[in-house]
Order: C-alpha cells, then sequence, then structure tokens
C-alpha cells in the first residue's frame, strides 16, 4: 500500500466483487457511453437528476476535462499553496496561471480563496472538503458560504473525494441551479476501487452537458 495514495487495503466489499465478476462476462461489448445505469443509480441516491451528473475517469480525469473546457492560456486559477498538486499540472498543461493563497491553521483558508479569485479575475477556483494533504475539514455552513462568495465569473470546484470519512454536516445540500459550481465525488476512497477508475462531478445541467463535447465517450 502506498500510503500517500490512501488506497484501502480492505478492498471494495464482497458484493462489488461478485458485480464486477459477473460483468467480466460482458467485457466484449463497449460500455454505455451514457453511463446511464450509474449515473441513475448516484442520482437517486444523492436526490438529484440524471442529466446534472458526468461521469470520468476518477476524479483526475474530470479535473482535466474541466480544464480543457475553461481554461486557455493565460486564464488564472486560484487554489491553495500545497492543495491537490494534480489539478495544477492539469492547469499547466492548458497554459493557465496558477495562483495561490497560503493555508491557515494547517487548513484550507476559503475567505483568502475568494478575494484571491476575486482579484485576479480567476476562471476557476479549486477547494478540496476534506482537504488533501492535510485532512482538514470545513463544516457546511463555511462552504456554503465560500458558494455564496464565489463570483458569478468563476467556476468553483470542490473536491470531496473524502467526504464519507467526514463527519456528519460536513457536506451542504445538492443544490444543482447554480451554474458556477462543480462537486466531484469517487469511488476510489471509501469504496476501495481505485483500480477501477470511476469518478462523477454534479452541477447544473449546462454545464454538465458541455463535458460530452470533449470526454472519452468509451
Amino acid at each position: 500500500a502506498r500510503i500517500g495514495a490512501n488506497e484501502s487495503v480492505f478492498g471494495p466489499s464482497p458484493q462489488a466483487i461478485a458485480a464486477m465478476q459477473a460483468a467480466a462476462a460482458d467485457s466484449w461489448k463497449y460500455g454505455d457511453p451514457e453511463n446511464l445505469d450509474l449515473k441513475s443509480a448516484i442520482a437517486e441516491q444523492l436526490g438529484v437528476q440524471p442529466e446534472n451528473i458526468a461521469c470520468g475517469g476518477g476524479i483526475d480525469g474530470l479535473l482535466g476535462l474541466v480544464v480543457r473546457l475553461f481554461i486557455e492560456p493565460g486564464n488564472v486559477v486560484a487554489t491553495s499553496l500545497g492543495a491537490y498538486p494534480t489539478f495544477n499540472f492539469h492547469v499547466a498543461s492548458a497554459g493557465g496561471k496558477l495562483v495561490t493563497t497560503p493555508y491557515l491553521d494547517d487548513k484550507e483558508n476559503p475567505a483568502a480563496l475568494v478575494a484571491l479569485a476575486r482579484a485576479e479575475n480567476a476562471k476557476l477556483l479549486y477547494f478540496a472538503n476534506p482537504d488533501n494533504p492535510m485532512g482538514s475539514v470545513w463544516p457546511a455552513e463555511a462552504v456554503n458560504r465560500l458558494i455564496d462568495a464565489v463570483p458569478d465569473t468563476c467556476m468553483l470546484l470542490l473536491d470531496e473525494a473524502y467526504v464519507e470519512f467526514a463527519p456528519d454536516g460536513t457536506a451542504p445540500n445538492f443544490d444543482t441551479s447554480r451554474k458556477n459550481l462543480l462537486r466531484f465525488r469517487t469511488f476510489s476512497k471509501a469504496h476501495g476501487m481505485a483500480g477501477i477508475r470511476v469518478g462523477y462531478c454534479t452541477g447544473h445541467s449546462d454545464v454538465i452537458s458541455a463535458f460530452d463535447k470533449i470526454r472519452n465517450h468509451f
């Protein structure tokens, strides 16, 4: 186990393993390019609609698609100094300009991030809750204040890869009416399926549908 990767050595549940074994017989077929069954199941669990969900190759793959959708050379992206570095690699590959603000008391600083995004006219703002790598957590009230404060011209990327491990009251209720909010979750951590590469994000249907322009449909 690579401790830095936060892989679950317990692995998937027996039910998940059995389902994957049964599905292996159908691997001669291409997968459903619309991910209908998966999106429907996730939508039912989260209380949103399937059109509010995009699936991809883990959160990393989805973050790469978001950068392709929104960032052109010279566009500004705001994040915390020391936050998840793979996102930064995507920004660099698109020619984006990364601006950062430091942690405060070993936690990401929502107020400073918003101020930075406003000052730099950022197109994207990245915020993880719980945070990777610090493991710190902001309650839903603080996250909602961040969501409300982000300018309409800036897309907030809320990375919730570890939210299943967080205390109750960490995750805000889902509101897919906002066009400048995308929330990312994954089967890699709490579900012990990192190698399967299944992640998803939720957002306004107009934004989610834009993923179809650039994603790998298989």
